[in-house]
This record gives structure tokens, sequence and C-alpha cells, in this order.
């Protein structure tokens, strides 16, 4: 009978192993057989550039990462609410600079915190008398073993309501994990960037950084900070207008290109040729305020570029 209760109490511990070890792949697997929710293609169509500019094959693809993302992703809100257009936007943040990589994941991400805005840290957070730091975004920090992110929820949604501007601080922050994937945020993410192209991209990042210190570039100088912020910078840039990026740092868009997998320029090449087009569709989802930025990325205000156009 005792024999009986141990094998009973070993077979329970064997299934609660098995659950444990196949937890992540169960996870996976039934995130992948739900359907999409029509809520949240409605946040990818009204808010995520990079989205739209995705061909019909790609955005079935980009949702199920989404979903996959977020089945595997605590998204925790801090002081604020979390609902569905700060999950999807977290989500897209996660997934654009990484679309090209069919495989992967952040399994170095541990949760997403979210706070109401930007927020400054002191130097030394052991010291309570310690200066004041730098306003910050976002940030990735590791405690242990577990990597944890902090975003500023009104710079998130700031990233993605202007998908042209060279900014998007949920890229930014996960250009960094993407970066520290070989374990050390330097600017160069080993498992991007083959080994072969290594050298030549770390000589063209001193010389970019140098242009930006000296004040002989356009590209934002939080980019000269140092090399784990440059690639950051120019990550957001090179999603968010590539075409100008290819423009003005022809050799760094190429490197780029290669480390992502991805030519975003030639999927806003048809925007670029039919920007009417692409403002109908936005309007037919999305309602511009007078005083918004322009979606055609003109850097002007809505009222004063496209809607005239409209008008006239």
């Amino acid at each position: 009978m005792q024999y009986l209760v141990w094998l009973a109490v070993l077979a329970v511990i064997l299934f609660l192993f098995y659950r444990y070890v196949t937890r992540d792949a169960r996870v996976k697997a039934a995130a992948l057989a739900a359907e999409f929710p029509a809520a949240w293609r409605e946040i990818l169509s009204t808010r995520v550039a990079f989205y739209l500019s995705l061909s019909e094959v790609e955005k079935p693809r980009f949702e199920k990462r989404v979903q996959v993302f977020l089945a595997q992703t605590r998204i925790t809100g801090i002081q604020t609410d979390i609902d569905d257009v700060t999950r999807v936007l977290v989500a897209a943040s996660a997934i654009i600079p990484v679309f090209g990589f069919p495989d992967w994941e952040y399994g170095n991400l541990s949760e997403v915190l979210v706070v109401p805005d930007a927020w400054k840290e002191r130097q030394d957070a052991g010291q309570e008398h310690a200066p004041l730091a730098g306003t910050l975004l976002g940030s990735v920090r590791n405690f242990q073993t577990s990597h944890y992110m902090h975003l500023s929820k009104a710079s998130l949604e700031q990233g993605f309501r202007d998908g042209m501007d060279r900014q998007n601080v949920g890229i930014h922050e996960f250009a960094h994990l993407l970066d520290e994937a070989d374990g050390v945020i330097d600017g160069v993410p080993a498992l991007a960037f083959p080994a072969a192209l290594r050298p030549e991209w770390e000589a063209v990042m001193a010389r970019e950084i140098a242009a930006i210190r000296a004040g002989r570039s356009e590209i934002n100088d939080y980019g000269g900070t140092n090399e784990a912020e440059f690639f950051a910078v120019v990550t957001e840039y090179f999603f968010e207008k590539p075409e100008k990026l290819q423009a003005e740092h022809p050799e760094l868009y190429g490197l780029l290109l290669l480390a992502f997998r991805q030519n975003p320029r030639s999927r806003f090449l048809q925007w670029a040729t039919d920007p009417r087009q692409w403002l109908k569709t936005l309007r037919s989802r999305r309602k511009f305020g007078r005083n918004d930025p322009c979606p055609c990325g003109s850097g002007k205000k809505y009222k004063d570029c496209h809607l005239l156009t409209q008008a006239a």
C-alpha cells in the first residue's frame, strides 16, 4: 500500500514537472491557435504605420507574433491602467525590430513595467540625497538573471502617434534588448550582425558618433551618448524614416538592412509614390485632429498639410 502511495506521489511530481517545462510551448501553441482579436487589429491599423506598410501576407504573421508576445510577457501598470492599446503598442514595439527573425523571442525579458510619464532617477539609487540623473522615457534593467523594461506610457503612445518622426521609445528599448541578447549592451548586437560585418559596423558607428558629437549630423544627439544608445537611436530612425536615413547615411542604412534582415524603405515606397491612397486608408480608420502631425511625414500639422489638399 505504501508503495502505491509513493508511486502516486511520484506521478504527481512528474506531471507537475512536465507541466512546468512545457509551459512556454503550450502557451505559445495556444496563442498561435487563437483568433486574432478584431479590436487589436483595429489598434494596429490606426496607430502602427509599420503594420500598415506590410503586405497582406506579412500582416497575419505580424499579428501572430503580437499574440505570442502578449501571451508570454507580463505587462504591468505602475500608477496607471493597462488597456488593450498599451498592450498592443508594447507588443508592436517588440516585434518591429525583430520581424526579420522568424523565430526570435525575448527570452531575457521578465516583465514590462509601464509608468504614466517620464521620470527621473538618482545617479546612485542607494543614496537618498544623490543628485538626480536625466529624465528617462524608458529603461532596461537587470535584477539577478531577470530583465525588466520600464516605459513611459505617454511617450510610448507619442512614438506611435507620429510614425515618421524618427522617435519611438518602445522600439528604442527593445533595440537594447536585441543588443543585449549576446550578454552585453554595447551597440554591437552579435546575434544580428554576422561576425564578418562587425568590424565595418564598429568603424561606421565610431564615425557617426563622432559626427553627432561634433554637431555635423542630423541624427538625434542622444545617439552620441555611447555605442549602445547610438544603436537604439538609429534603430528608431531606420524603422520610422528609412528613406531619409538611406539618403543621408547610405552606408549606415545598408548595414542596418543586413542586421535587421528588413528593408522598411521598400515597404514605404508605396506610400511615398501614392500618399493620397495611404492617407485615405488611414483616414478610414482614424480621425486626425487639425493639430495632429500629418501622417504623410512632412513634419507639418495636419491642418497645414494634407487637410488643405483635401479641402482643395
